[in-house]
């Protein structure tokens, strides 16, 4: 059985733990980011991310940071108790920059492992678009990188903007997967089109029954910008596409 989990929407360095009743009392049973754990003390914070019967997923870090931070993002993930960590953004404009981007990954990616953490990329739209020597960044990445260090978050909102057929996609790399980002669109010419889950061109329901098929724990779901509901009935909205499914708890 799949979980629910969010990331976004709300600022975390405010009010946290009232968040986290709020959304855990909905259904939602993790943060994909665990960062605001590390304000303050951070067993007393663990202890009550405990109580509320909540789970953090994730650390993240820039391209920069794994490659020259990567002892303090080891560090900080194992003092909350994630095992992933997420890259969120990379960007080349051309084949060699692509390479070393692909480089760099594999080289954190390989580090991490031997400390039992898992290194994660999240995609957006342009990985599919861009293309380099012939092949998509998406697949150079594939390529370039070992299967055993660079795993994916995987945005299927975002690939399905870049012109990919997610479910397809999600089968295809489903070894590397870790973690999936659901986020939805009503224009999928218009990349800014963010719509509350199920009220999309993105299919929701087909990815909800791979994410099942594949074996993953979670589903995050994001939305980068709210549509016409505010941000809490956008949340509960989304939660309960997926609860419907019966496929997630």
């Amino acid at each position: 059985m799949l979980k629910a989990a969010l990331i976004g929407f709300y600022d975390l360095g405010k009010s946290p733990w009232e968040t986290i009743k709020k959304i855990s009392g909905w259904g939602y049973k993790a943060l994909e980011h665990g960062g605001f754990l590390l304000k303050g003390d951070v067993d007393e914070n663990l202890k009550k991310l405990s109580e509320l019967n909540f789970s953090v997923l994730s650390v993240s870090s820039d391209i920069d940071g794994l490659k020259n931070n990567l002892d303090e993002i080891i560090s900080n993930a194992k003092k909350i108790r994630v095992q992933n960590v997420i890259c969120f953004w990379s960007d080349p404009q051309n084949f060699a920059q692509a390479a070393e981007i692909a480089r760099v990954f594999d080289k954190a990616g390989e580090q991490l492992r031997k400390e039992g953490l898992f290194l994660c990329y999240h995609n957006h739209d342009h990985e599919f678009r861009k293309v380099f020597g012939g092949v998509k960044y998406f697949d150079l990445l594939m390529a370039e990188t070992s299967p055993e260090n660079v795993f994916l978050n995987l945005d299927v909102g975002w690939a399905t903007v870049g012109g990919e057929d997610a479910v397809k996609l999600a089968g295809r790399v489903s070894e590397r997967i870790r973690l999936l980002h659901f986020k939805d669109f009503y224009d999928l010419n218009d990349r800014h089109s963010f719509t509350a889950l199920g009220t999309g061109k993105v299919k929701i329901q087909d990815l909800i029954i791979k994410a099942d098929e594949i074996g993953l724990g979670y589903i995050t779901v994001e939305q980068d910008i709210v549509r016409n509901l505010n941000a809490d009935d956008t949340v509960l909205l989304s939660y309960l596409t997926l609860k419907e499914s019966g496929l997630v708890e």
